[in-house]
Parts: C-alpha cells; structure tokens; sequence
C-alpha cells in the first residue's frame, strides 16, 4: 500500500515519523475516515469541513487549503488502484520538544498522513450491544464534536462489550444520557418516531448522521438507558455502512429486520 506522507508518495512500511511527534506521544492529533466508492471520497467536502473545524477547536494548523487536501486524496486513490475502501486524512501537531503544552502555531510542523484501507468488513452486520459501564463520553468537552486520535475511552467500551459477550458498546454522558456507540452513532425508534440524541448530549456531528435525519425526517431527542432499552429498534451509522442492533443489554431487538433499520440502511449503503 502506497500512502501519502507529508505530500510525498511512500510505500506503507517505508515510512517513518519523528518519535518526538505529539500525535504518538501525546495524542494530539485530529482525523477524518471517508469512504471511497467508485474510486472517489463521498461526502469529501463535508469531513474536511469537519476536519476544520477541529482545527479550530484543536489549534492544529492544517498545513493544505481542501483543493489541496481533494487533490491528495484524488491522487492516493489512483496510485492504488483503489474503486472501494476506506480513506483515512490524520494531522497531528507534529514533532516538538518533551512537554505538554503545544508549540504556538507559527512553530507547529504539523505531520499529515493520508492512507487507503479496505471497508470494514463488518460494517453492515448485525450487532449485540451493551451500554458501557466503565467509561462515559465527555459532554462537556469541545472534543465530543470533532474527531481527535485520543480514542482511548472508545477502545475501552469496546474492550468491555467484547468481555461482556457482545460486539459493540452504547456511551453515556456525564449526565446519564445516551450518547453513541463507540464508534457510530445511535438511532432508535420509540412510539414509531425516529430518534437520535441531540448534540449537545456529546454525540460526533456524522456525516451520515445527518443524511438519514434529512431524508429519514427523525429528531433529536435526549434518551436516558431505559429510554433505550424501551425502544422499538436501534441501530449505529457511521461513514461506512449501518449496523442494526440484534440485542442491547438483555433486551432482544430486531435488527435487519426492523423497518426503519432497512430504510436507513438504503441511505448509508
């Protein structure tokens, strides 16, 4: 695999990155996932929208204008040949001296690492779910609405569904509040009405989150746990496919089969 490293075309295990850059040792870093179908990036203007706005949040300097970064992205999915898969645009701060506090932006060497994967093969199968208990989602935190490299209470839910028999985890806020999956977001269905928690709860602003709530006409609803385990269907949507939910916790759910899930399903691809 061919990836893009700071501009410069690089075969995957020649690369190298300063061990002294802060998104290895400090996570501080920002990112975006696409997919590619028909050997373009959807949504591409969308994530880097998104991506800057985390630059804005962050203080990391996008060291691209987004024709460069489309044209980066154009030419990785070339070289690789590549019709469908997964691309994946990281920036970090960039190598700096030993210490917490980040270099002031006129001083960042931002890295940049653009690199082509094959979709998740698991990106459209059903799932059983638990709603984690050891980790909530920051609500309070500008870091709920952007996507950063920290993702260590992401992998910690998953690590407790995986102990816990099932597949994928739901996160609460601060305040009890359903949030998302680990690495999705949530729908569910309750009285026949489409429902997704509301931003301000702490869930990523998704791309095709969006997509369905236009076209699918759902609202924005804050869901406590037995909101949830109340409802009719759930299902998790992220840019690469949608997973309806077989079972959360105890409670049995329908899955695929559920009506909305399908419809939805058609949306996200």
């Amino acid at each position: 695999m061919i990836i893009d490293l700071n501009g410069a075309l690089t075969e995957a295990g020649e690369a190298r990155l300063d061990p002294f850059d802060r998104g290895f040792t400090l996570g501080d870093a920002i990112f975006e996932s696409l997919r590619v179908e028909g050997s373009v990036p959807e949504f591409a203007s969308e994530h880097l929208t998104r991506l800057a706005e985390a630059s804005r949040v962050t203080g990391i300097p996008l060291p691209f204008t987004p024709e460069d970064a489309a044209g980066r992205m154009a030419r990785l999915i070339q070289v690789n040949d590549l019709a469908e898969g997964a691309l994946r645009l990281t920036v970090s701060r960039g190598p700096a001296a030993r210490g917490v506090a980040a270099p002031a932006p006129a001083d960042c060497r931002p890295t940049v690492v653009i690199s082509v994967h094959p979709l998740p093969p698991t990106r459209n199968d059903p799932v059983a779910a638990v709603i984690a208990e050891g980790t909530r989602r920051n609500d309070r935190s500008p870091l709920c609405r952007i996507k950063t490299a920290p993702y260590l209470d992401n992998i910690l839910a998953l690590e407790e569904a995986r102990r816990r028999g099932a597949q994928d985890a739901v996160l609460l806020n601060t305040r009890d509040r359903v949030v998302s999956a680990a690495y999705a977001n949530l729908f569910c269905v309750i009285g026949g009405a489409l429902l997704t928690p509301p931003l301000e709860d702490g869930p990523l602003p998704g791309i095709t989150r969006q997509r369905v709530m236009t076209q699918l006409g759902g609202a924005e609803r804050s869901l406590s746990a037995d909101d949830l385990k109340a409802a009719e269907e759930v299902f998790f949507s992220n840019s690469f496919g949608l997973r309806p939910v077989t079972q959360l916790d105890d409670v049995a759910l329908p899955g695929a089969e559920g009506a909305w899930a399908r419809k939805a399903s058609e949306i996200a691809g």
